[in-house]
């Protein structure tokens, strides 16, 4: 059992230094990601901040998008909500736009133009497009393999856990007890961290996995039940649409939308239902612009338990599941993790490269 115990230190300790840097940049952009929607309204003090999510200010934004742009560049609009009042427009080759209330355009950039976009492409693909996804997915599941190695290696050392999370000198040995005991604190939030970051690296994977054996041969047969009957005239137009939308939904928000274009005809209209954390909405109504008709409803709230439980990995992940006190705990645990990798790597430093520091086996 001992040489049990040793094994996973030394996988913990070596596994852990080897990616310390990446976790503590992920850990602090992540942190900073978290209050994303914040800095950028600092950006725009002027706009206005109360209003009321009509039917018609959407249909009036929707319009302004498509007088805007072309509709074969307009990829998704997000509607304005009451935490972030600014509609966000994503368009083609890589480039997005701010709209206010009015639909007038605030801001257009390409890419990681403006400086909160840079940020997020560091800590999503670390600049480097696929690439980047897939070496921080397999950071995250290797970090995932580190936790419980750690977890495992505490054990026999847990009376240590008396001597508290702050260390009372420099010592290597007082560094590597606090980040033993704040790493079992912060335990379960780094791993629901990491498990959703390896889910939001690796989609079609996870989907084909997780989903898929659940999926039955008639679930895209559902996707037509409870559709209306309403057809012709001004139907398919963006106010109608929109009011179609809530209704086949009683109580849910509207929160994103498609717009037809030459590939398809459909204006795709995205909800998020009570109860329902992803932001951007996942229950779906497809309506014909041309001619009215409801085509596709799709209800999120049908769906297998997996598939809900599968969509929840974004707002978890990114703090955007419209709860303050989840975002302040979320920045409470990066703030900790980050800490975490300063002290296994300062650790590290003082017994490889420094001289003359106590040492403890990790």
């Amino acid at each position: 059992m001992k040489i049990f115990y040793k094994v996973t230190r030394l996988i913990h300790a070596w596994g852990g230094i080897t990616i310390a840097l990446l976790l503590l940049l992920s850990s602090l952009s992540g942190t900073l990601l978290i209050w994303k929607n914040e800095f950028v309204l600092m950006r725009f003090p002027e706009i206005k901040h109360e209003f009321a999510a009509t039917s018609e200010l959407f249909a009036r934004l929707a319009t302004s998008v498509e007088e805007t742009f072309e509709n074969n560049e307009i990829a998704q609009i997000a509607f304005p909500t009451a935490d972030f009042p600014l509609t966000k427009v994503t368009l083609s080759e890589a480039r997005y736009a701010y709209l206010d209330l009015d639909g007038n355009v605030l801001d257009l950039w390409v890419q990681n133009e403006r400086w909160e976009e840079w940020l997020y492409d560091l800590h999503h693909r670390l600049l480097l497009d696929d690439l980047g996804l897939t070496l921080i997915g397999l950071a995250a599941l290797a970090m995932i393999f580190l936790v419980f190695a750690g977890l495992i290696s505490f054990w026999p050392l847990r009376r240590a856990f008396r001597q508290g999370v702050w260390p009372k000198n420099s010592s290597r040995t007082r560094l590597l007890i606090t980040h033993r005991n704040l790493g079992v604190i912060v335990a379960l939030p780094l791993l629901m961290t990491l498990i959703t970051a390896a889910l939001l690296a690796f989609p079609t994977q996870a989907e084909y996995y997780f989903l898929e054996p659940f999926r039955g041969d008639d679930y895209s047969l559902d996707f037509s039940d409870n559709v209306d009957e309403i057809s012709g005239g001004k139907s398919g137009g963006w106010l109608p649409a929109l009011q179609r939308a809530q209704a086949s939904f009683p109580g849910s928000e509207i929160r994103t939308a498609e717009v037809p274009n030459s590939f398809y005809s459909y204006r795709v209209i995205g909800l998020q239902q009570k109860g329902e954390l992803h932001p951007e909405g996942l229950s779906k109504i497809y309506i014909d612009a041309s001619e009215g008709w409801m085509d596709l409803r799709i209800d999120s709230q049908s769906q297998h338990i997996s598939e809900r439980i599968y969509y929840t990995a974004y707002p978890l992940h990114t703090g955007k599941a419209g709860i303050f006190f989840y975002k302040v705990f979320l920045t409470l645990c990066g703030s900790v993790v980050f800490l975490l990798g300063t002290l296994a790597l300062v650790g590290f430093i003082k017994k490889y490269i420094g001289s003359g520091y106590a040492s403890v086996e990790i």
